[in-house]
């Protein structure tokens, strides 16, 4: 495996100081295998003097490094061994709680690999009339290096080759040690540099292998909490654009699967480390995407170190936020409008006084203006802020006050200019060709009919930007014509078949519908779901509001997902089973009268809200869709010939 440096472009990125630049050249130059990083932060002690980075070697193991701008003082030695020291066992510590980093022996577990943290002072070397050779001994292994260059040595020796930066290894680890994995490798970055990385709420089988080496009395116990998530690189674009500090107002639009709110929680990531004690916020509208962002927040660390003060909220949960700590009142539900605009005038006056450095916010599209003026007004007035909104036009799910406009446009009464601040992300990381496929071909088609009836304007924006998934073609499995009495027989075969034939588990699908109980169409899809469940015994968690008023968190849920599409929105699962679509054959209008959409003429006569709630239908059918990576069912029972049933359809064509 060739050196591997992060971040990839980063001669272009300004918050790269000259020592990282020197170390991550000389990593190219010089080191011929492993992972190298810097800009990492992975336990909280770094500061706008000393940042961190990390080496992965193979066949040696993991060095750690503080990098320490200007020079040190003789009496500063003993400070930097002890600061060493917390720094390596705190460090050590997370990466003993990982099943694939451990070893163990009986019920005591171990670090497979050598692990050690040094210093490097690139500035300026000790001098060494000030310290003899035995000083510099016992200095090791927190070894004060210019340059990865020894304070003794006379002659600069290559980067690591003549350094012996394995040497003196104090943390215990497994002797029987050959080789880091690539898994291993990955592990460790999900440990160290989660803002590298995508965390899945799945967990992976890891066996914590044994060993016959020695391990210390005190090496702590296997105490079950050791685990492993399904995990993923970034790949360079991602990390390039992670690595873009960007400042002001700007825009992210990308198609399902584009990884922006990976984006989005990286680089809220990379903020609370490069801004200690400033405020960052990361808002979407879903309690699930919000309870997803948390626990991947968890996994990272975040949550134990006060002066990494990201808050993960969604509108209303901000909204509250603002009334009780700020004003001392309670919301009762959700936000008004009114109350939200009472806000803004409250932050405008100073009556409200909290402020974020950077603020990003999620699912843009389905936001109103209000909203975004809100968060827009409570971002810090300083050059180096930043307020990033990210979505996708394709899957607006609810009514807009402002039909054709772009929410964002209005924010500030429409006087911040966009211009220029529009990027779009075309690659899709999510699903499997045959998948994205499948969805292209529905967009294209929806979208042609959609602009025919000039219901978007797709001069404006690129609604048809797309590329091919990139996860492993499983299964694509479409169903129409069904008859709404079999629909529940249907999707209990579905989740059966995707176990038995594909091996996947039950906590990695997801049964999606539109509504969980249309009454007026005797249509209890979520009642169904339930009882056939039961009936076969298949573990199962809500995560949309049950007829009862029940839900599971997304990141405690257990068993077989149930959602309904709205609640899904953000959200990624290995295999979904999409069904109860039978209420799509219609529209209902604000008095619950039903429309049915029989054909794209039956669309153009309605009036302008029932258009738009007719679009939504459909921009909801693409959102579900596209949470499959791997296995997409969709069980059609809406009435054959009518629109909903032609999108699937050609959706299907080949």
């Amino acid at each position: 495996m060739a050196i591997k440096i992060w971040p990839h472009e980063f001669e272009k990125k300004d918050h790269i100081n000259a020592g990282e630049r020197f170390l991550l050249k000389n990593a190219l130059r010089n080191l011929k295998s492993g992972s190298f990083a810097v800009g990492i932060d992975p336990v909280g002690f770094c500061t706008d003097k000393v940042h961190m980075g990390m080496y992965i070697s193979p066949n040696e193991g993991l060095i750690t490094f503080s990098i320490v701008q200007g020079n040190i003082e003789p009496l500063d030695v003993q400070g930097y061994i002890k600061f060493g020291e917390m720094i390596e066992q705190a460090i050590y510590n997370r990466l003993i709680n990982s099943r694939a980093l451990i070893a163990r022996s009986n019920d005591k577990k171990i670090l497979k690999f050598p692990y050690k943290h040094i210093f490097i002072f690139p500035d300026e070397a000790v001098p060494v009339t000030t310290c003899d050779d035995d000083t510099l001994l016992q200095f090791s292994p927190f070894a004060a290096v210019r340059f990865f260059i020894p304070i003794s040595a006379k002659n600069r020796p290559k980067f690591v080759k003549d350094l012996h930066l394995f040497d003196n290894i104090r943390m215990p680890y497994d002797t029987q040690f050959k080789t880091i994995s690539d898994e291993e490798d990955l592990a460790i970055f999900e440990r160290l540099a989660p803002e590298y990385t995508v965390v899945l709420k799945e967990k992976d089988r890891v066996e914590i292998p044994e060993t016959t080496a020695d391990i210390p009395v005190e090496s702590e116990e296997i105490n079950g909490k050791e685990v492993e998530y399904r995990t993923f690189y970034l790949d360079d674009y991602q990390v390039s654009q992670i690595n873009e500090m960007g400042r002001g107002h700007r825009v992210m639009l990308a198609n399902a699967g584009a990884g922006k709110s990976v984006l989005l929680l990286s680089k809220a990531f990379k903020y609370t480390s490069m801004y200690k004690d400033k405020n960052i916020l990361l808002t979407c509208y879903n309690n699930n995407l919000a309870d997803s962002y948390r626990f991947k927040k968890n996994c990272a660390g975040l949550s134990r170190d006060p002066h990494r003060k990201l808050y993960i909220l969604t509108l209303h949960k901000l909204a509250e936020k603002l009334f009780r700590e700020c004003l001392g009142r309670i919301i009762e539900g959700f936000a008004t409008d009114e109350q939200i605009q009472e806000c803004i005038n409250l932050v405008k006056c100073n009556r409200i006084d909290i402020r974020f450095k950077a603020i990003f916010v999620d699912e843009v599209q389905i936001f109103t203006p209000l909203y975004l003026e809100l968060c827009y007004e409570l971002l810090e007035k300083s050059d180096d802020a930043l307020f990033l909104m990210a979505g996708d036009l394709n899957q607006t799910v609810r009514n807009q006050s402002r039909r054709g406009d772009a929410p964002w446009k209005k924010i500030a009464d429409g006087s911040l200019d966009f211009t220029g601040r529009v990027k779009y992300i075309k690659k899709n990381y999510r699903n499997s060709p045959e998948i994205s496929d499948f969805l292209n071909r529905m967009l294209v088609y929806m979208n042609a009919h959609l602009s025919k009836l000039k219901m978007i304007n797709i001069d404006e924006f690129e609604y048809n930007f797309f590329e091919n998934g990139v996860s492993k073609n499983v299964a694509l499995v479409v169903k129409t014509g069904i008859e709404r009495r079999n629909i529940q027989t249907e999707t209990m075969n579905a989740i059966k078949e995707i176990v038995e034939k594909y091996h996947v588990g039950y906590s990695e699908i997801a049964i999606l519908y539109p509504v969980k109980d249309n009454k007026a169409l005797g249509y209890p899809i979520q009642y169904w779901i339930r009882t056939a469940l039961e009936r076969e015994r298949i573990p199962f968690s809500f995560i949309s509001t049950t007829e009862d008023g029940q839900r599971a968190r997304y990141s405690s849920s257990n068993g077989v997902v149930i959602s309904s599409i709205d609640s899904s929105l953000g959200l990624d699962f290995r295999a979904v089973v999409l069904t109860g679509l039978y209420p799509y054959t219609y529209i209902f209008d604000k008095n619950g009268h039903r429309k049915k959409l029989s054909s794209w003429n039956s669309v153009k006569t309605l009036p302008e809200d029932d258009k738009e709630s007719a679009q939504i239908q459909m921009r909801k059918l693409y959102t579900a869709c596209s949470r499959a990576r791997e296995v997409l069912y969709v069980l059609s029972d809406v009435e054959q010939g009518t629109v909903m049933d032609e999108i699937i359809r050609n959706g299907e064509k080949r």
